[in-house]
């Protein structure tokens, strides 16, 4: 039938053809041998195998029933070599499992200086840098963004870093000052017990709650006598009248006495305080009133006597009063004011303090408590009362931030040091007189207290240096003034302190 398979019986011969066939199979043959056999010179990588396969099978017998089927009675014999195994050439080395490529890994540069060129140099960041490291700089270039920079935010920036030195130094190392030759070869350093100056200051009020003598920056001391405020160069010896009260009109302060003074950071403008509540602020070297702050007209808390002064560095003045209103001004803006503390204290105002960075406002009131202030907020940051008299000297430590000292009147007697990042108080020395002044000195880790009422153990008038932190006396001048000491100030090198009493002199000890 058309398409039919019709089988066929074997016939005699075929049978004995197939008894003499080898069945054995190409693939039985070892994996060795097959790599042992070297390939035939000239064959091309492609066509290798097949001219291989061709020479072989010239060594194959075919017959009978071989030849109609192409049986092969002979093993296939590979290559004795195989071809080597190409790899491609864009293959790169993307580190190991556990062991990250330092190219890859986000800090790659932080190890910049352990590797190095063949001449020695080290390699700089970017000679090394390849890949994903290389295109991220690239794409910070290009978009003037730094990676994991926060492009969109939906809350107010928080204060910058810069400014939060209170933070910083507790952690910065300070590298300890250099003591004179005389200091180390002696053991105990020499404190001039002798003025190197005497001047007159006749009546100079003799109220604890003024501050009236202030040494400016640029080496001039201020100092007010009742109405009268007069300037002193302590380079040149000149001496110089600036303005008097009963000479100026009462529109702008004049006809009271003078209840406070302070020059500016730059030592170019000096506030001058009145009891009246005005505030002028005058450019000495042109003897110019640039200002007057006026208090309000309906007789407020700004009407009463200004106490105390305090320029901050970055150019702002805060006023205390006699109220315990304290106020800040921004003396550049038509409208000054720019923060008024209403009930700072209970009790009239006696001193105020600025921090160097101007981020901290400390003072003192006839209240018996020292307050902290961070200007951005009304809210005192810090509040103690452990004195048990008026607070009026107030110092900030130049050797850490964080410091604060206060010095109690008379019912207290006591220095007390506070860390106003803590608020806690660290050390007390009890000095048993009335604390008026306090001034670090830079240059050691020493701070010197004046005084005013005395007892037996500390003499009206004196002057005392003592350690810190040990809080040790290094050395004492008893009866510097005939009376109590008033007030005092510290040059601008931290080697000379100016001192007024009440006997009515203007001394300079070393």
């Amino acid at each position: 039938m058309p398409g039919a398979v019709v089988a066929t019986p074997p016939r005699r011969g075929m049978l004995k053809d197939m008894a003499s066939l080898t069945l054995d199979s190409p693939l039985t043959e070892s994996a060795a041998n097959i790599r042992g056999r070297a390939p035939r010179a000239g064959a091309s990588p492609m066509r290798k195998g097949h001219a291989l396969f061709a020479s072989e099978r010239e060594n194959v017998v075919v017959t009978g029933l071989d030849m109609d089927r192409g049986v092969v009675s002979k093993d296939w014999d590979g290559p004795d070599v195989l071809p080597p195994r190409r790899r491609s050439s864009t293959m790169s080395y993307r580190g190991d499992r556990y062991i990250p490529n330092r190219d890859l890994v986000k800090g790659a540069g932080a190890g910049t200086t352990l590797l190095e060129d063949a001449a020695g140099d080290a390699l700089g960041a970017g000679e090394r840098a390849s890949g994903p490291l290389s295109e991220d700089g690239a794409l910070e270039d290009a978009c003037n963004v730094e990676l994991g920079q926060r492009i969109l935010s939906f809350s107010a920036a928080p204060p910058s870093a810069a400014g939060a030195r209170d933070v910083r130094s507790r952690y910065a190392v300070k590298s300890k000052n250099v003591l004179p030759s005389s200091l180390v070869a002696a053991g105990r350093r020499r404190v001039a017990c002798t003025p190197e100056r005497v001047l007159d200051a006749p009546a100079i009020v003799p109220d604890f709650y003024y501050n009236l003598l202030h040494w400016s920056s640029t080496n001039v001391i201020a100092i007010a006598l009742q109405s009268a405020v007069h300037t002193w160069n302590s380079e040149t010896g000149e001496a110089n009248f600036l303005v008097d009260l009963d000479e100026e009109s009462e529109r702008v302060g004049g006809g009271g006495l003078v209840s406070s003074l302070r020059w500016d950071a730059d030592g170019n403008i000096l506030a001058v305080g009145t009891d009246r509540g005005y505030t002028q602020l005058w450019d000495v070297a042109r003897g110019v009133r640039l200002r007057t702050l006026r208090p309000s007209p309906n007789g407020g808390a700004d009407a009463t006597t200004a106490n105390a002064l305090a320029w901050a560095p970055d150019g702002t003045l805060n006023i205390g009063y006699a109220s315990g209103l304290i106020r800040e001004h921004d003396v550049r803006e038509r409208d000054s004011i720019v923060r008024s503390l209403d009930k700072a204290h209970s009790a009239q105002v006696c001193g105020l303090a600025w921090r160097e960075d101007s981020a901290l406002l400390a003072s003192g009131g006839n209240d018996n408590v020292v307050k902290v202030w961070d200007r951005r907020t009304s809210v005192a940051k810090m509040r103690k009362e452990n004195h048990r008299a008026a607070v009026k000297a107030l110092a900030w430590s130049p050797h850490n931030s964080s410091i604060l000292a206060t010095g109690g009147g008379s019912a207290d007697r006591c220095i007390h040091f506070w860390n106003t990042t803590q608020n806690t108080r660290v050390q007390t020395i009890q000095t048993h007189a009335q604390v008026t002044s306090l001034q670090w000195a830079p240059h050691y880790r020493e701070i010197v207290s004046s005084h005013g009422v005395g007892s037996a153990e500390c003499s009206q008038g004196s002057l005392n240096v003592w350690a810190h932190p040990s809080c040790t006396s290094v050395a004492e001048i008893p009866g510097a003034h005939d009376g109590r000491v008033l007030h005092t100030s510290l040059s601008p090198d931290g080697e000379t302190l100016a001192t007024v009493g009440c006997d009515e002199s203007l001394n300079q000890p070393s």
